[in-house]
């Protein structure tokens, strides 16, 4: 007892933190030290960068009434001292300490018209607390800067202390997603409650000082971020949960208040890290046209958003290693990004290391965002790069998710060939082109789509090959959980193979989907959607457009029912009074998509997409023998891809030389393979050498087996499922395979501690 005692003390000790003492002293004390205001000044001095455009905001709003009108909650006035602190900073100029004290006046006491005198404590309380983000972070940093002042006088610094003890005291209280990092609400919380608490350390009454700094210290940064950042939190992989219209702006706000946190002495660990995984993810979720796929809601009417200044601006001004902040800087030269709403993270942005742009073609091509379950592939890094993305993760406690995992999109080029056009609050998976199945028991206003409960829902597996081969397996069968009630679809599988030419710029993507529903009226609705007009050939099953340069083929190879037409719609979102929320296929451009339902209680599919030249002779053919099925692809590269469809059974096929990709092979297998024909005939058993994750080798001229190793990928293992352990009794479904079991939690280290301790106890 006396041995479990001591280590629980030891592992309590290494993991508690004592406060760090409350920031006191003279001010600035955030951010502006000698080196960026000579920075700055240079810039100023030689008419360049974004410290010119702060100068010249700021004098506008001086001498002009352009800027008198809060816009959208504080926005306006947010930009105008944001810029004017920049370009006092820079130039020392009374002026411009004068109309940065104006409008940090204007937020603490106006609402929406310079002077009408209606904002003051409320203000922070508008929707919800969006507000905070335009008040708390600026009028801290207004404070800190220009303590000293003439203006700042001690009567407007304590009602500033004052309003941001009914801001905080209120959205700690009462203000949404106060603990929830990954949401930008959160983001614009942290960032105020952060620059508060150091602006005003030494200088505010008990309740709003001491205890403001040691919930901000303890609470915000050493629970809830400490866990977001750490491996396996909300933010690992640097994806944004929300997806790309609110990520911007959430990580500059984390990256700030991160920079400044630290500097103050509060431990912050996991930003580097992270900072550098935003960084990758923005790289690799780039298309090549430059665009950037949004992930989740967006009121763009395009396929992908335009790369925004902030992203790249949160790693340049971030705590994280010199050569990613030179990379995010030449990022931001290379694609021409500026801002005029956030100069000050601009202007941040700005010093430091000089630019230089990523050597992206020395990184792997694929990368895996953990927390969002997002898996971004290219074949190279160009601008005729095949360019493919698929998600697939259980849901996440943040807002503005859609229910669609195993959604894709592929663009071959500049070409978008396969467009996810989900509009904004989407709840159905229809609008994507994610499978789904018919649940009995989600609520009728949800059905035929994902449910938003589902806790096992990921990737079996997820793997781009050396060859340029990627397979990913979706187990989305826990969509179809309603709140505390387990699902009741037993199977629902989606796997993607994308079979690129040697060459990287054509592909085939085949698409196999399968489920189980236990009714005939439960069936599968399968969408791939196409920007502007599709042409459908019924009998044949097959659908054809011309994407720029880029013959888009779409075929229906298998099916257990069902007939493929052409969908299109004519709303533009999901709101229109009447609209079940499960059934609405609105898209937020233009679309067409092929559709086919297949009715169940085994609803089985097999497409194939191609993406092409147009004179490039590409065919995919179903293929299949006793025991197995599969589709086999011509044209660009041999190559089949086949499964078993007896369980239990071996697995014999033939199929023709060239890459193979075997689906529901046992954990690890011996390839066997002999001439037969024009092809070879295979022989897959249990329990040799070659990892089943899945199965992709090479069939030689002479049918020689050569395994297709994984490549590396740029970033940490995604959280796959682990395979069933050799000799498992589990086996297939008839035409299917069996759901892996889900992943172990992690460990947290003190428990391990302890269960060695109280192992060595029993013995």
């Amino acid at each position: 007892m006396r041995r479990l005692a001591l280590v629980y003390l030891l592992t309590a000790s290494a993991l508690a933190h004592a406060t760090p003492p409350e920031p006191s002293g003279a001010h600035p004390r955030m951010l502006l030290d000698a080196q960026l205001k000579a920075a700055w000044k240079a810039q100023a001095a030689a008419q360049r960068g974004p410290v010119v455009g702060a100068i010249a905001l700021c004098t506008d709003a001086h001498d002009t009434a352009e800027h008198d009108n809060a816009v959208y909650q504080g926005a306006e006035w947010a930009k105008v001292l944001q810029a004017c602190l920049v370009a006092w900073a820079a130039t020392e100029k009374p002026e411009h300490a004068q109309t940065a004290i104006k409008f940090f006046t204007a937020l603490l006491d106006d609402l929406d018209k310079l002077g009408d005198k209606q904002g003051g404590n409320k203000a922070a309380t508008r929707d919800s607390g969006y507000a905070i983000r335009n008040l708390g972070p600026y009028t801290a940093l207004a404070y800190d800067w220009l303590h000293d002042a003439p203006g700042m006088t001690p009567a407007l610094r304590q009602r500033a202390r004052e309003r941001w003890a009914a801001w905080l005291g209120w959205y700690r209280d009462s203000g949404y997603r106060a603990r929830v990092p990954g949401s930008n609400y959160q983001a614009g919380y942290l960032a105020s409650a952060t620059l508060i608490a150091i602006a005003q350390g030494g200088e505010a009454a008990e309740e709003n000082g001491p205890k403001t700094w040691a919930f901000v210290a303890d609470e915000l940064w050493g629970k809830d971020m400490a866990a977001a950042l750490a491996t396996g939190g909300i933010l690992d992989g640097g994806d944004w949960p929300e997806g790309w219209q609110y990520g911007p702006l959430a990580i500059a706000h984390y990256a700030l208040a991160a920079r400044v946190a630290r500097t103050a002495g509060i431990p912050v660990s996991g930003v580097e890290p992270w900072l550098a995984s935003v960084l990758r993810r923005h790289v690799y979720a780039l298309s090549p046209g430059d665009r950037v796929y949004a992930g989740q809601d967006t009121e763009e009417e395009q396929a992908n958003l335009a790369p925004h200044v902030l992203t790249l601006d949160a790693i340049a001004l971030g705590d994280t290693r010199a050569e990613d902040q030179a990379w995010a800087k030449g990022e931001l030269s290379r694609l021409k990004l500026v801002d005029r709403d956030y100069l000050l993270y601009d202007a941040l942005a700005g010093v430091g290391a000089k630019p230089a742009l990523a050597p992206r073609e020395t990184w792997p091509t694929w990368y895996a965002a953990a927390a969002t379950g997002t898996v971004y592939a290219r074949t190279r890094w160009d601008a005729k790069a095949i360019w493919f993305v698929a998600e697939c993760q259980r849901a996440i406690d943040v807002d503005h998710r859609q229910p669609k995992a195993g959604n894709f999109v592929l663009s071959r080029g500049t070409d978008d060939a396969i467009v996810d056009p989900s509009p904004y609050g989407s709840a159905s998976t229809l609008t994507s082109n994610a499978p789904t199945v018919a649940s009995a028991h989600l609520p009728a206003d949800y059905i035929p789509s994902q449910g938003g409960w589902g806790e096992k829902v990921g990737w079996d597996w997820a793997t781009q090959t050396r060859s340029g081969v990627v397979a990913l397996r979706c187990d989305y069968s826990d969509a179809y959980r309603f709140q505390e009630r387990a699902s009741d679809v037993p199977e629902a599988i989606r796997d993607l193979v994308l079979i690129p030419a040697a060459s990287g710029t054509d592909a085939v993507l085949v698409v196999v989907d399968r489920a189980s529903t236990e009714s005939a009226d439960r069936a599968m609705h399968l969408r791939f959607r196409v920007a502007g007009g599709l042409a459908l050939d019924p009998k044949a099953g097959r659908a054809e457009k011309t994407v720029g340069g880029t013959m888009l083929v779409i075929e229906s190879l298998a099916r257990s029912g069902g007939t493929p037409a052409i969908g299109r719609t004519a709303q533009k979102d999901c709101f229109k009074e009447g609209t079940p929320k499960g059934r609405c296929d609105a898209a937020r451009f233009e679309t067409t998509d092929f559709r086919i339902e297949i009715p169940g209680p085994e609803p089985r599919a097999v497409h194939a997409i191609a993406v092409t030249a147009p004179a490039l002779p590409v065919t995919s053919t179903s293929i299949s023998g006793e025991g197995w099925a599969g589709v086999k692809v011509t044209g660009l590269r041999e190559a089949a891809i086949v499964w078993p469809t007896k369980p239990g059974a071996a697995l014999r096929y033939t199929a023709p030389k060239g890459t193979h990709v075997i689906l529901d092979a046992p954990a690890s297998v011996a390839i066997a393979a002999v001439p037969a024909g024009d092809g070879c005939a295979v022989e897959v058993t249990s329990g040799g050498a070659i990892t089943a994750r899945p199965v992709v080798i090479a069939l030689d001229a002479s049918c020689g087996v050569t395994a297709d190793p994984e490549a590396a990928s740029a970033s940490s293992a995604i959280g796959t499922r682990p395979a069933p352990p050799a000799g498992s009794s589990r086996s297939p479904r008839s035409g299917c395979c069996g759901a892996q079991s889900t992943p172990g939690s992690p460990i947290a280290m003190t428990l391990v501690v302890l269960a060695i301790v109280l192992r060595r106890r029993r013995a």
